[in-house]
């Protein structure tokens, strides 16, 4: 199986970017077109160094934005997190674009004062930074302190992973270099978003006397968490059209769209960039800050559901599962449902070249192929953790998306409580597990998959398996009153239990 050469986008790297040191065009990486810089140059050197001492740190966490684009990080973090926003599943950028727009203008007379009071902070903060590793390197007492307990702990245990290796162990000039710079991504961050966050939140709240309204956090026992994943293109919005459909009929209360936490990466670019500006390239250039927004909205919802107890209902759509996230939301959420939606990795090519054209929003086929192949196994990996089996409601239903159609075919079913798994295509589910075969590196007209035996069905469920799971095989007809059962609707009489 191979793809067309005119549907290939390629990738550009971030980390090259910062490494050749180039100057930035007027469509760029936008994590670099925001830093606080007076030598942009110079600053890249430092940014490179920085990750070559910790190459597994992402770039956003190396970096200081300038205090205007924190305070666009935070109107976006505070209003996914705490607004209603999405009337419908289509309903993605109006609503939310509308609310921005909102919260800007009504904080126009703040905007001045907020910037400068935290380029201030920047100062402060780096003298206490400095001051901190200087005398951490040269190994003297502190002189006075101006850092709490927590960063001074979150400094020095970074310092203490670097300071025993080289060439930073016998390089203190270099070694105090990295890590004023770390410790300052970090501690001016969250000292920056802390002070936006206080002003931010009072404007909206000031909003939602009229013209936003405010997201109602529920109980555990009434919260509903979605999870999707599924590769790039794969169909995940005719899903997301299901559940809404199904949550809008649930008992004994029905969930509306704008009642739901809508996690996604994709919804925040279009703030960042303009796509037309570079549609290729668009995507990529946004990915990092991006990510940096979507990590403030989840700290925004921990920290408010940890002084209240409760929480939004939530989705989080995206390509890969991660245990972690799936565990937290297991110790605030009633119930867990996770979508897994199946397409043929050259089909998502095409779908995602086509839907480059109508948005000018490309994806690159890279990043496309590696999240198809990463996709089954990450499933798996995330399931299988002893605080997510025979806990609470969590299910799993598994789609095909390749019909000539579009219509979703479910294929399987997993019910974490009972410890039950149901095929009802195996062939479905064979294609399913030969995505972990496909070559992420794969150029057009060369094959997509590597030549290698496809994983036999019990092979791949083995993590489940060997918790005692039991794997069951049944006919087509029965689906019906499983995906009612799934996604949370009331089963009909008798149904067959997941």
């Amino acid at each position: 199986m191979t793809f067309h050469s005119r549907f290939f986008v390629p990738t550009i790297d971030l980390k090259e970017k910062i490494k050749e040191k180039a100057t930035l065009q007027q469509a760029d990486f936008t994590i670099l077109s925001h830093l606080i810089s007076q030598d942009l140059e110079q600053d890249l050197i430092l940014l490179q160094k920085c990750i070559t001492a910790f190459p597994k740190e992402f770039v956003r966490n190396l970096v200081c934005i300038h205090p205007k684009r924190l305070i666009e990080h935070e109107i976006l973090a505070q209003l996914q997190a705490n607004i209603k926003l999405d009337k419908s599943v289509d309903d993605e950028a109006d609503s939310f674009g509308y609310a921005f727009n909102l919260v800007q203008e009504h904080l126009v007379s703040e905007q001045e004062l907020l910037e400068e009071s935290c380029l201030h902070l920047y100062d402060d903060t780096k003298e206490a930074v400095y001051n901190f590793f200087v005398a951490l390197v040269e190994e003297e007492e502190f002189a006075e302190i101006t850092l709490s307990s927590k960063e001074m702990l979150q400094l020095t245990q970074f310092y203490k992973e670097l300071s025993v290796k080289e060439p930073w162990k016998s390089n203190t000039e270099l070694l105090q270099e990295i890590c004023i710079q770390r410790g300052m991504a970090l501690i001016y961050t969250q000292r920056a978003q802390e002070i936006i966050g206080k002003t931010v939140k009072k404007h909206i709240d000031e909003l939602c006397e009229g013209k936003l309204q405010k997201l109602d956090p529920v109980d555990k026992k009434d919260g509903v968490a979605i999870f999707t994943t599924g590769g790039v293109a794969s169909g995940k919005g005719s899903c997301l059209q299901n559940i809404a459909d199904s949550l809008n009929e649930r008992l004994p209360k029905a969930i509306q769209w704008n009642e739901i936490v809508h996690h996604n990466a994709d919804r925040l670019k279009p703030f960042l960039l303009d796509p037309k500006k570079d549609p290729l390239k668009y995507s990529q250039f946004t990915y990092e800050e991006a990510l940096l927004i979507k990590e403030r909205i989840m700290k925004i919802i921990e920290q408010q559901g940890t002084q209240s107890g409760h929480y939004p209902h939530f989705l989080h759509d995206q390509t890969k599962l991660k245990a972690d996230e799936l565990k937290e939301a297991s110790k605030r959420y009633g119930e867990i449902i996770i979508t897994a939606v199946s397409t043929d990795a050259a089909s998502a090519i095409e779908r995602a070249f086509s839907r480059g054209e109508k948005t000018t929003r490309y994806e690159h086929t890279e990043g496309l192929l590696g999240s198809h192949q990463a996709v089954p196994g990450e499933l798996i990996k995330s399931l299988a953790h002893e605080e997510l089996i025979g806990q609470g409601t969590i299910s799993v239903a598994m789609y095909d998306n390749n019909s000539p159609s579009r219509i979703l075919n479910m294929f399987a079913s997993i019910d974490m409580q009972k410890k039950e798994i149901i095929i009802y295509d195996n062939v479905a589910m064979q294609n399913w597990i030969k995505k972990e075969n496909i070559n992420p590196k794969a150029q057009s007209e060369e094959e997509l998959y590597v030549n290698k035996p496809v994983r036999k069905t019990e092979e791949y469920f083995t993590p489940l398996l060997e918790k005692g799971f039991a794997l069951k095989l049944e006919v087509a007809s029965e689906k019906e009153e499983v995906i009612d059962e799934v996604i949370g609707t009331p089963p009909p009489s008798n149904p067959m239990s997941v």
